[in-house]
This record gives C-alpha cells, sequence and structure tokens, in this order.
C-alpha cells in the first residue's frame, strides 16, 4: 500500500486495513516492473519488483520521500538490477547490485538520503583443506642403529600450497609465507627389522630436536618393537609454526642393528592463525 495521509475520525475500508496489515508485514502486492524505473513519491510503502533479462536499474531522486518512508526492492529477473543514486544519496554495508531472487529494503533518513539494507541468501561457506600429505608407499629407507636419521618421503597425496618436495629435502615440510600458525601433525611409519628393538621418533624442527612438545621433554616418542616384520610406530600432536619453519620427524634405533623403513604417511595440516 503506498504512503497514505489519514485524518482523525476517517473509517478505513476493510481493502484498506488488509493492505495496511500487508505493507507492515513486508508482503502486498508488488508494483512489476520489466524496465529501468525511477521511484516516484508513491512507491513509499510499497514493493517494487523488477523481472528483465538484461541489466536494469533503480534509480533514487531526492525530494520525493520524508524521513522513515522506505521502499522494498525485489528481483525476480535473470538480468541484475542495481539500486541507482540519482540526485538523492544511497548508502549500504552490503551491494546495491541485486542479481535474481535478491532484493533489500530502502529506508530514507531524510528527504535526499538512505540506507540500503540488502538481503541476500549467501551460499553456506565451506572450509577448504589446507596442508600436505607426503608419504612412503615403495622401496624402504635404511636407518642406522644408534642415528637420529630424518623420514624421507618421495611420494605425496596432496600439497596445497608447496609444503613439501618430492625432490629435494623430501624428510621436510616448510610452512609457506601466509599460512603461519597451528598444524595438526599426524606420523605413521612402518619398518622391517630382523631383531627386537627399542625405537624413538623424534620431532625435529628446523634441524633440531623440538623439546618443547608438552609431552616428552626429549623430544620424541619411544616404543618397544618386537622384531620381526611390520613394526608400526605413529602418534599425532599439535604444532604452533611460523612462517618459514620447517619440521621433520626422524626415527632412532637403539639396538646394534639398523631396520629398513617400508612405508612411512605424514600429514601436516594447518588449524588457523
Amino acid at each position: 500500500m503506498a504512503k497514505q495521509t489519514f485524518t482523525t475520525g476517517q473509517v478505513l475500508t476493510a481493502a484498506q486495513m488488509t493492505s495496511l496489515q500487508e505493507t507492515a508485514m513486508g508482503g502486498g502486492s508488488p508494483s512489476a516492473k520489466t524496465t529501468s524505473y525511477i521511484l516516484v513519491a508513491a512507491d513509499a510503502g510499497t514493493v517494487i519488483q523488477m523481472n528483465a533479462a538484461g541489466s536494469t536499474t533503480i534509480t533514487v531522486n531526492t525530494g520525493l520521500f520524508s524521513a522513515g518512508d522506505s521502499v522494498q526492492i525485489q528481483n525476480i529477473g535473470a538480468g541484475v538490477c542495481t539500486i541507482t543514486a540519482g540526485t538523492a544519496t544511497v548508502n549500504t554495508a552490503g551491494s546495491l547490485a541485486l542479481s535474481q531472487w535478491e532484493g533489500g529494503y530502502l529506508y530514507f533518513t531524510s528527504a535526499s538520503s538512505a540506507i540500503f539494507f540488502d538481503i541476500v541468501q549467501s551460499a553456506p561457506t565451506t572450509s577448504s583443506f589446507v596442508g600436505c600429505i607426503a608419504t612412503r608407499t615403495s622401496g624402504t629407507q635404511a636407518v642406522s642403529a644408534a642415528t637420529i636419521t630424518a623420514i624421507t618421503l618421495p611420494t605425496e597425496e596432496i600439497d596445497t600450497d608447496g609444503f613439501h618436495d618430492t625432490s629435494t629435502n623430501t624428510s621436510r615440510f616448510t610452512i609457506p609465507t601466509g599460512k603461519g600458525g597451528k598444524y595438526l601433525i599426524n606420523v605413521l611409519v612402518g619398518m622391517n627389522q630382523s631383531v627386537g628393538n627399542y625405537g624413538e621418533l623424534y620431532m625435529r624442527l628446523n634441524g633440531s630436536n623440538y623439546t618443547s612438545n608438552g609431552y616428552t621433554s626429549g623430544g620424541y616418542w619411544a616404543y618397544v618393537l618386537t622384531g620381526g616384520f611390520n613394526d608400526i610406530m605413529g602418534y599425532s600432536t599439535t604444532m604452533v609454526l611460523a612462517a618459514g619453519d620447517y619440521i621433520e620427524i626422524a626415527l632412532r634405533v637403539q639396538a646394534t642393528a639398523g631396520v629398513d623403513i617400508s612405508k612411512a604417511r605424514i600429514s601436516l595440516i594447518y588449524l588457523g592463525a
């Protein structure tokens, strides 16, 4: 219902009451437009609905509306409809360009200035995986007894931001620019050996054993290995890493005989700044 002026004692018709109720609820029959349109004073309190295949504009001029007036704008057409400031000022924190099925309200703060509150159904946001999973799926890596040896990872399952290199320093995961923050690290290592052994998995940060992991003061996780084939070691931890830092997982076995790493899968997952 367009804005009206009522007098004291005036009796409203049923149609007027219904229209007022629809307007108050943001509904009512829209004023359909199929081409670009310039708002007029009678549009106060109404719904302007654009339905055009191509681009259109709805222009807002000064001197037509009073403070507190509002106009609802809808776009049901395939073409983009843009709310355009003519002689009036139109401010918004959103967008003045309405795609199909978008809309909003023009609220006038004065005869020459309006705020457009856009009502847009945004698509739900999803988090994208950021990180790296590097592996050893074939071949073996020999680890000598009593020697801390960084585990090399010649293959990858995924690497979103160049954390890992399959040809140079393949044991390293390096934090790229802009990705400093918290990381979840998962480690799984399988090995072959001929005797019972005692194994230690070390976390190494920038070439040195990491000793502030909150789990053990020595920076490693220890396992008793049973001997024979297919012993498996693994753990998970979190770390805060800066851009340029690199980490490695290293293995040390204490018996006189070394081991061969046959399988390894290490993942580095970015949890955010």
